[in-house]
C-alpha cells in the first residue's frame, strides 16, 4: 500500500507507540510467569491476548484512516485494564475460574468506577488522584465514539466539511491521535503494573546499572513516577542525580 509521504513519519510514529506498548506487555507477562501460579491465578495469562489484538489493531486502523474505531479499542483496552487491576488486587492467589464467578457483575459492567478502590502505591499519594481524574477524563472522551452522540456527530461534520474523509486526513489528525494513544497506553501500563507484584515494575524500568531504560513511555510523568519509586534501589545510589535528572528530561506526556 503507498503511504503519502506526509503522513507516513506519523504513521511510524503510531506503529511505534504500539510496539513500545506491547514490548512492555510482554516483559510483564513473562517476569510475572516466574511464579508457576501465574498461568492458573492471573487473568492477564488470558487477557494478554486481548491487549495484543487491540494494541496491534491500532497502527492498521490509522493507516487506513479509521481513527473513530482506534478511540473504541482505546477504551476497551483502558476499561480492561482497570477491571484486571482491580480482580487480581482483590484475589491475586485465587484461580481464574473462582475470580471469573465472584466478579462477574463487576466484569459484566459498563462501569469503572472500581478504580477508585484501587491500591495505586506505585505512584506518589499526591499524584494518584490526579491520575485518576486522567483517567475518567480519557475514559469519558471514548465513550463518546461507543455509540452515536452528538460530539461525534459533530466532529465529522467538522471533517467532512473540510474534506477530510477516510484516506484524505491531515498529519495533524494523525499526530492528534498519536497524543491520544500515548496517553491512553501510558494509564493502561501503570494499571498493569499494579496488577502484579511490585518488583515486575522495577525490572521493567530499572536497568542492571540503575539508569532508567530507554524506551517510549519513559516520557510519560506517570511511567516516569513509577520508575522514581524504585529510587531506593542501591544500583541507584552513586549516580542519583544523573538518574533523576535524565529521567526528568525525557518527559514529553
Amino acid at each position: 500500500m503507498n503511504i503519502r509521504s506526509d503522513l507516513k513519519p506519523h504513521l511510524e510514529r503510531t506503529d511505534y507507540i504500539c510496539r513500545s506498548f506491547l514490548s512492555g506487555l510482554q516483559f510483564i507477562v513473562y517476569d510475572t510467569a516466574r511464579d508457576p501460579s501465574y498461568l492458573s491465578n492471573h487473568l492477564l495469562s488470558y487477557t494478554a491476548q486481548d491487549y495484543i489484538q487491540s494494541v496491534f489493531s491500532l497502527p492498521l486502523l490509522a493507516l487506513e484512516g479509521i481513527q473513530n474505531v482506534c478511540r473504541r479499542e482505546l477504551r476497551f483496552i483502558m476499561e480492561m485494564s482497570i477491571k484486571l487491576c482491580f480482580v487480581q488486587q482483590k484475589q491475586y492467589q485465587s484461580d481464574v475460574a473462582t475470580k471469573l464467578n465472584s466478579f462477574k457483575s463487576t466484569l459484566d459492567s459498563a462501569s469503572i468506577s472500581v478504580k477508585n478502590q484501587l491500591n495505586l502505591d506505585l505512584l506518589p499519594q499526591a499524584e494518584q488522584s490526579v491520575f485518576l481524574q486522567d483517567v475518567g477524563r480519557f475514559y469519558g472522551e471514548t465513550s463518546n465514539y461507543v455509540h452515536l452522540t452528538t460530539t461525534q456527530v459533530l466532529e465529522r461534520i467538522s471533517l467532512v466539511d473540510r474534506g477530510q474523509t477516510s484516506g484524505l486526513e491531515a498529519p495533524a489528525e494523525i499526530e492528534t491521535l498519536n497524543k491520544f494513544i500515548a496517553h491512553g497506553l501510558a494509564a493502561s501500563l501503570v494499571f498493569l503494573l499494579h496488577s502484579v507484584p511490585s518488583h515486575v515494575a522495577g525490572d521493567l524500568l530499572v536497568g542492571s546499572d540503575g539508569k532508567s531504560h530507554d524506551w517510549f513511555f519513559a516520557e510519560s510523568k506517570y511511567i516516569a513516577l513509577i520508575d522514581e519509586h524504585f529510587d531506593y534501589k542501591h544500583e541507584r545510589q552513586m549516580n542519583l542525580a544523573e538518574i533523576r535528572g535524565a529521567r526528568r528530561a525525557k518527559i514529553t506526556f
